[in-house]
């Protein structure tokens, strides 16, 4: 389980937070750009009344506004206005030196030929300047009270959303579900969901107390009878000579309780969840084989079957031993009913390990079927990947571990 995960309390805050602060921001440099447009404007509205004045008059004339001049040249401009041109000719918005700023416009009067330049310095009639820093100080002021209005107001909001959601979680988690507990929940949302969740969630602790039962169960009326059959061909077979006929009758029966009772205990280890007691441990493989072998030759001989354990001796596998037991088991029972009489190879390759057997010629080993699925399950549970196909004359399963993004 990832305890990483963000919690929607705090991205719900955090939400808040970043919209409040994304449109203070904004609004914040709307109105500086607002108030600062609005200011230039009734500057170039009065330069733009001027010149409309003065294109009415026979020739250029001192302007009647003592803060606005004429000037015919560059070189008639003020040293701070002619250096700031020189660098930003096609402005129309200029800052001097000492504070000062200026403003003009390019125009030609009927009576001249060359363009005139109209400028007014408008340092002691800026209105935004001298107000700015208070403005701004204003201005942060509500908007860190808004700030804090909003980490407020989403704290609330977060902690009404997130609470049901919390003591749905709460409720939930624990085992058994208690029956009922939807009810509590008034939102429409949340009591849907909390409803929904409570019918699965009952519905499943039903099945898992059916399935704990019917394996309980199996397990003792299962076995019982096997082990009184087992026992009892074991004790026949252990008096004076029978018949061969009756002699193979009650080692075919004996075999087949062996292999039933594998069945049991493969069904009903895949029945049980993993716990501590199937934690992974290093097992030798080779020497788990060779027992496997040895018994599956006693419950029904073969003679015909030799085995070939390619192995290294020291070679051992992580898994939960009754697990990894099971599979091999159900492995060779496989082959035992499938295979044609041959060699059995079990050998490493790159990945894992291999089992090859001769194929049947009247049909196909294990390439589906009850057994293979038992074995795919097993392999699962011992985190392997499980891959089985016909390869020319043999059957080739394979077993290699599961990388960690697989599992």
């Amino acid at each position: 389980m990832n305890h990483d995960k963000t919690s929607l309390s705090l991205r719900i805050r955090a939400a808040f937070l970043l919209l409040v602060l994304a449109c203070g921001l904004l609004f914040g440099l709307l109105t500086l750009v607002f108030v600062y447009t609005t200011e230039d404007a009734l500057f170039y509205q009065r330069l733009d009344q001027e010149i409309t004045r003065q294109q009415l008059l026979p020739a250029p004339t001192t302007p009647l506004d003592s803060h606005l001049h004429i000037y015919q040249t560059v070189a008639e401009f003020p040293a701070d206005l002619a250096a700031a041109y020189q660098a930003e000719p096609k402005a129309s918005e200029l800052a001097g030196t000492a504070g000062r700023h200026y403003h003009l416009r390019r125009w030609v009067h009927p009576a001249t030929s060359q363009p005139l330049f109209l400028v007014t310095e408008v340092s002691q009639q800026l209105v935004v300047r001298p107000v700015r820093q208070t403005m701004l100080a204003v201005y942060g002021s509500l908007f860190a009270l808004f700030l804090l209005l909003a980490l407020t107001l989403g704290w609330y909001l977060a902690r009404r959303a997130v609470a049901p959601l919390q003591q749905l979680a709460l409720l939930v988690s624990q085992e058994p579900v208690a029956a009922g507990f939807a009810s509590q929940f008034r939102d429409k949302e949340i009591s849907v969901l909390a409803h929904k969740l409570e019918s699965s969630l009952l519905r499943l602790q039903a099945f898992a107390e059916r399935e704990r039962l019917f394996s309980r169960d199996a397990s003792h009326e299962l076995r019982t009878p096997l082990a009184v059959i087992q026992s009892s061909c074991e004790l026949l077979l252990l008096q004076p000579p029978i018949e061969a006929a009756a002699q193979r009758r009650l080692l075919q029966i004996a075999s087949a309780c062996g292999q039933m009772q594998q069945l049991i205990d493969s069904l009903l280890l895949l029945a049980r969840e993993s716990d501590s007691q199937h934690a992974p441990v290093p097992i030798a493989v080779v020497p788990l084989l060779q027992q496997l072998w040895q018994q599956q030759q006693q419950w029904q001989p073969r003679p015909d079957l030799q085995l070939d354990l390619q192995l290294p001796a020291d070679l051992q596998w992580q898994a939960p031993t009754p697990v990894l037991r099971l599979l091999f088991a159900n492995l060779l029972q496989n082959i035992w009913r499938h295979s044609a009489g041959g060699i059995i190879e079990i050998q490493l390759f790159p990945q894992g390990l291999s089992l090859k057997n001769p194929i049947q010629k009247a049909a196909a080993p294990g390439a589906s079927g009850f057994g293979q699925s038992i074995a795919a399950r097993l392999a699962q549970a011992c985190a392997l990947h499980f891959d089985s196909q016909a390869e020319a004359q043999y059957w080739c399963t394979r077993l290699q571990p599961r990388q960690p993004d697989q599992l």
